[in-house]
């Protein structure tokens, strides 16, 4: 039988009450049939009140322009030591390549992250960001990560706000809300304990808003962390979103859980973690995240590199409005293992919209949706799969992928 709380949260919910850290940890923990389906329907309904029937997607490229770093980060299976065989960090030639593929496949956006590079200066990232802008001329760059800028002010000891201002005029346009994982110390510190601390990535993020460059928010769950820690770090987003204010140009555009790949990196084996978060505390997290942002973050991301397509087109219905993007080269996910492939095709999105009952509409990183008679639109292409060739694989992990039974999350 549903403990009565669960009922109880929903109810209020249903009355206008926003969803508190301690009940978001309750619905997070919730398994009883009856209370899921309950959540699940709730969480549809939000999302049809808040962003109708649309669900969106972005042609964008990702593109690593380095794989070196020296933080160590138990559960990345990207990086690379300098001395490394494979380690990379490319020059401007490699750089023109992969931005022309990215201009020829039609993109609007480009990410772009790296490694933390000791090598790399500030006129490294600027010069980066303005080649890409040469390629693409009004191209969207989604770049730099909070870490990323930790790691320039630490080289440069600049404020904050200058180095943000340098970016921004150099073309940055947002930031990547990665580097979270989960905004709690005690989580951060088994799984990165090199990596920023919350509070340092907090300060990133409310500079970047306070000089008008919005950023995505994410959290990387199913490895250490409880319930009531996803709770705390959604808690973290919100009042900063809130701080921010509904009509600022700099705020979180949308929110992207990440179950943690365990696959090909120290943390997986470390902390004996043989499979991902099972698909049914996925949907939940989802779920609980649509309710727990109302009237603060509106669109709900669902990663579809790191569970598929099939499970992503589950998710529509359970408050996700947004399938993220082609990609065309995803690397980082890919090197933790998961099986699930670097690139999808517009038809590919559209087809799997379309079948899940839903409305395709392309956007812009900034959600601005792209009308068929926008210069910007990009159509299906016969050519894509052929374009896109070998990219489109998966990745290759150690062990086989098994989903864990419902209710479980490899803890």
């Amino acid at each position: 039988m549903t403990p009565p709380a669960t009922m109880e949260i929903l109810d209020a919910f249903e009355a206008g009450e926003d969803i508190s850290n301690s009940h978001a940890e309750t619905l997070i923990e919730e398994s009883a049939p009856d209370a899921v389906e309950r959540l699940h329907l709730l969480a549809d309904a939000e999302r049809k009140t808040s962003v109708g029937d649309e669900v969106s997607y972005i042609v964008n490229a990702n593109v690593n322009f380095t794989n070196v770093c020296y933080t160590d980060c138990k559960y990345c299976g990207f990086y690379r030591r300098p001395s490394d065989p494979d380690a990379y960090t490319h020059g401007d030639d490699v750089l023109r390549e992969k931005f022309g593929r990215a201009r020829d496949f039609g993109v609007t956006e480009i990410c772009m992250q790296g490694g933390l590079n000791p090598a790399i200066s500030l006129d490294r990232y600027e010069e980066v960001l303005r080649l890409a802008k040469e390629v693409i001329p009004g191209v969207h760059l989604h770049a730099y990560s909070p870490a990323e800028i930790d790691h320039i002010q630490r080289k440069t000891r600049l404020p904050l706000e200058v180095i943000l201002r340098r970016l921004k005029d150099a073309g940055l346009g947002s930031i990547p809300g990665t580097a979270a994982e989960i905004l709690v110390e005690r989580v951060k510190k088994m799984i990165s304990p090199r990596r920023i601390p919350v509070e340092r990535w907090c300060e990133i993020i409310r500079t970047a808003h306070s000089v008008g460059i919005p950023t995505t928010s994410t959290i990387m769950y199913g490895h250490v962390e409880s319930p009531g820690e996803i709770a705390i770090h959604m808690g973290i987003l919100r009042t900063i979103q809130a701080e921010a204010g509904k009509d600022s140009e700099g705020r979180f555009t949308e929110f992207v859980p990440l179950p943690f790949i365990p696959y090909d990196n120290m943390m997986g084996a470390e902390f004996g973690i043989e499979k991902m978060a099972g698909l049914d505390y996925v949907f939940r997290i989802h779920a609980v995240a649509r309710l727990f942002f109302r009237n603060h973050i509106k669109n709900i991301q669902v990663a579809w590199p790191k569970i598929g397509i099939d499970a992503a087109k589950k998710a529509l219905s359970l408050g996700v409005n947004d399938l993220g993007g082609t990609l065309i080269e995803e690397n980082i996910t890919r090197e933790s293992g998961a099986e699930y492939g670097q690139a999808l095709t517009v038809e590919q999105f559209q087809k799997a919209i379309t079948s899940a009952g839903r409305i395709p509409v392309q956007r812009s990183t900034t959600y601005e949706h792209i009308s068929e008679n926008d210069p910007r639109y990009r159509p299906p292409r016969p050519e894509d799969e052929q374009m896109l060739g070998t990219n489109a694989a998966g990745g290759k992990k150690r062990i086989s992928l098994g989903l864990l039974a419902p209710d479980q999350n490899s803890k």
